[in-house]
């Protein structure tokens, strides 16, 4: 073969494969346009999805607490001893010797009677008495007739301290209702004024019917007076009255202070914490846990459900295939690696328990038997569920307000 004719065939054979790559390009890239049509049209077409309904609960978490009920009441301060001033003999008041207020000594005298008439006849007796002894001495009256004398001294001076008040403890002078020049009389009880103690005091309340059940003597009662607003009182309930008072409804309660620096007026207006209940780590929940069913008791218990971790399909990168890097494209496998979605939903599932209830308050309850520490309750419940139900937990408290 002739150097022509080489050179003719291998035109020819460059000119065949040209062909040949031009038609597997074109080949290839119709094929491309075609599935790409397909596609791009599920990626315009919205795929169809069915989400489930899961409903949002508040959750709050079980722990032991130290659990505490209180009574509000509010009442007045009253002496420990508030006596009523009487003379115990008729007459006209000489002199009160006490200002309203003013500390009284035991002993001290505080108001008297005009005494003419009680010192006459007292010192007519002592006369008396005197003459019966020395005659009795020299044998001119019987004993019985001494006796006699005897009696009527004591009788008169008896009646000399009827015109006299005496102070019985220390305390302080209280409202006079007379004054001085005022006619008294026994079997009308004149009441001269009032003698109060005032070292002790009481602090007296009001509880209405409702309330009776759960005031006991010796709870602890703290008590504040607006006249001491950073200033508290500590007692216990010490007299519990035995009746109701008819008209109001109303025990009284009473709970005996100390008052050694007499800070506490009696009269003066008070408020008060009764400490009805008192309970170390008891396990204790919002009432609004609490669901009722005839006669049991329960509440839903949530148990939380595995964080779902999902993740996305990393995009491949294409890499050519064929002879020399003609005929086409090959894809590269998927790539996974897991979304960062920052704080993920919480999802739990529903037990209906039932519980044993303890003291239970406005707000709080305690569960007796039923529930652990740490576990997870239902609060705020405004529907029913049934057991295995699904919901989401839109919030965790932790701590009972």
């Amino acid at each position: 073969m002739d150097i022509k004719t080489k050179k003719k065939f291998l035109f020819i054979a460059i000119i065949a494969v040209v062909a040949v790559i031009i038609l597997v390009r074109t080949t290839g890239n119709i094929q491309k346009a075609i599935f790409k049509k397909k596609s791009g049209l599920s990626d315009r077409v919205p795929a169809m999805t069915f989400e489930e309904d899961i409903p949002s609960v508040k959750a709050f978490m079980v722990k032991r607490m130290d659990f505490k009920d209180t009574l509000p009441v509010i009442g007045n301060i009253k002496g420990f001893k508030e006596i009523d001033i009487r003379f115990q003999a008729q007459g006209i008041i000489e002199s009160i010797n006490f200002e309203e207020g003013e500390k009284v000594q035991e002993g001290d005298i505080i108001a008297s009677l005009v005494q003419k008439d009680a010192l006459l006849k007292l010192k007519y007796a002592e006369v008396e008495l005197t003459k019966n002894k020395r005659l009795f001495e020299i044998g001119a009256i019987a004993p019985l007739k001494l006796d006699q004398a005897k009696l009527e001294y004591e009788s008169a001076k008896s009646d000399l301290d009827k015109t006299n008040i005496y102070a019985m403890f220390n305390g302080f002078m209280g409202a006079k209702t007379l004054d001085v020049g005022s006619y008294v009389n026994p079997s009308t009880s004149d009441k001269v004024g009032t003698f109060i103690v005032m070292n002790k005091v009481y602090a007296e309340f009001n509880i209405i019917e409702k309330d009776m059940p759960n005031v006991l003597l010796g709870q602890k009662v703290d008590i504040f007076a607006d006249a001491y607003p950073n200033k508290s009182f500590s007692g216990t309930v010490d007299r519990i009255s035995p009746t109701i008072e008819g008209r109001s409804r109303t025990m009284t309660v009473k709970v005996e202070l100390d008052n050694k620096d007499n800070i506490l007026k009696p009269g003066l207006f008070v408020r008060a914490l009764i400490y009805t209940y008192n309970k170390k780590d008891a396990i204790v929940v919002p009432t609004s846990a609490m669901r009722k069913k005839e006669a049991e008791i329960f509440v839903y218990v949530i148990t939380k459900e595995e964080p779902r971790q999902e993740v996305i399909e990393e995009k491949p990168k294409e890499t050519k295939s064929g002879f020399f890097g003609f005929g086409g494209k090959k894809k590269a496998e998927f790539k996974k690696q897991p979304i960062d979605k920052g704080k993920e939903t919480q999802f739990g599932v529903i037990e209906i328990r039932k519980i044993k209830m303890g003291h239970t308050t406005a707000d709080l309850m305690e569960v007796d038997a039923g529930l652990e520490e740490g576990e997870l309750v239902a609060i705020e419940v405004q529907e029913d569920f049934k057991d295995k139900a699904r919901v989401e937990i839109s919030e965790v408290q932790e701590g009972v307000i």
